[in-house]
């Protein structure tokens, strides 16, 4: 969960909001949840108090903002730390602990979100700003491809991560409709599309082709999950093909 913060942190810097407006910090009920998970309830006052409440019990301490570093100074009555801005909105906070590379603090706005579910509203509101395309995979997980530009499809080049990490390199294969993601460094290096057919004698091929849209010379095919026998596959509504080795040999005007 730290890389996912800290790729978070990174990805929505130029989104970030400033604690330097205290309308988005002060008298609002922003909850924590803390190591032992459970939630602590924090009250920042204008007058710099601050409350801290736990199981109803409720303890006093002292903040202030420092603009020229853009921190946090709180006292908590048994220690005083400093954090550092992260990621700022109305309705989460990302604060990392001063001097560390990932001790972080996150709160969220009971009143903008009443789940306290902060990870899932930073997940939602990454996918928002930076327009990925998102792929759910055969084994459950969410594959997060970042495209050029929001009116881009998922191509070769394009980065991805899975919860804002990066992944090993393999092969990803989305569902509905079934693609291949060949990825290196995180970074798709091919795509491949599980395209079905069906032949004029009442069955079906899969190609996997490099073009969503129609098949070439040297693409695998396949029949019922094996790899298809030589020979001529006449398919309704393209041209006919020819399978020598498991592979396009040929395609056919007639």
């Amino acid at each position: 969960m730290k890389i996912f913060l800290q790729n978070t942190v990174k990805g929505l810097r130029n989104f970030s909001k400033s604690l330097d407006r205290n309308s988005i910090l002060v008298d609002k009920p922003w909850a924590l949840i803390d190591s032992d998970f459970e939630i602590q309830k924090l009250i920042f006052k204008k007058n710099k108090e601050l409350i801290m409440s736990k199981d109803g019990q409720v303890n006093m301490g002292k903040w202030d903002y420092l603009p020229e570093a853009k921190s946090l100074l709180i006292d908590r009555g048994k220690d005083t730390i400093l954090c550092n801005e992260g990621f700022i909105d109305e309705a989460v906070m990302i604060l990392k602990m001063d001097g560390t590379n990932n001790n972080f603090f996150v709160l969220a706005n009971e009143n903008i979100v009443p789940d306290l579910d902060a990870y899932a509203y930073l997940r939602n509101l990454r996918r928002q700003k930076l327009k990925i395309v998102t792929k759910n995979l055969t084994d459950g997980k969410n594959l997060e491809i970042l495209p050029e530009d929001e009116y881009s499809d998922p191509e070769v080049g394009n980065s991805v991560t899975i919860d804002a990490e990066e992944i090993s390199d393999g092969v990803y294969i989305s569902k509905k409709p079934r693609v291949k993601y060949i990825i290196k460094n995180s970074i798709i290096m091919s795509i491949i599309h599980e395209v079905i057919y069906k032949t004029k004698n009442g069955g079906e091929i899969m190609v996997e082709q490099m073009d969503q849209y129609s098949y070439s010379k040297g693409e695998q095919v396949w029949v019922n999950g094996i790899q298809a026998e030589d020979g001529e596959y006449s398919v309704i509504g393209g041209r006919n093909i020819i399978v020598k080795d498991g592979k396009i040999f040929k395609k056919k005007l007639f």
